[in-house]
């Protein structure tokens, strides 16, 4: 897997951290917002880095969506986040500039589901594509 890929991961894991705690500090919702961001971002680039799709430097989810369009790849929940995208890109700017993010916690865990989709076909393809490699 790709650096790309290897960072989606851990971007997704330290968001799942800071929603535990923002009960304690609201503060919190922006590190998830930008975290949930950054695993979305990276997950994209990580799948169209695999299928030999360049793309430009670029933080927009709509941007990235539209060059998955490209390739045959699809997941359960594509609706859902190009439903989401601008909000999602909105995240990563005004959580990263200090204007404070305005979400709830249960929309970022709806991206988060979101994400675990993309992620699961993803991983499909992977073991498709070794699996062929080997034959």
């Amino acid at each position: 897997m790709s650096t790309m890929y290897s960072r989606s991961v851990a971007m997704l894991r330290q968001a799942k951290n800071a929603i535990l705690s923002v009960s304690e500090d609201d503060a919190f919702l922006d590190v998830a917002c930008f975290e949930t961001q950054q695993a979305v971002e990276f997950l994209i680039k990580a799948i169209l880095l695999e299928n030999g799709i360049p793309y430009d430097k670029s933080h927009d989810i709509r941007y990235l969506l539209v060059l998955l369009e490209d390739i045959p790849f699809t997941f359960e929940k594509q609706e859902a986040l190009e439903l989401l995208a601008s909000t999602i890109t909105d995240w990563e700017e005004s959580s990263r500039y200090g204007k404070g993010v305005r979400t709830t916690v249960q929309t970022i865990q709806r991206v988060h589901n979101i994400y675990e989709s993309m992620n699961q076909s993803f991983l499909k393809t992977q073991e498709k594509n070794n699996a062929e490699d080997g034959d």
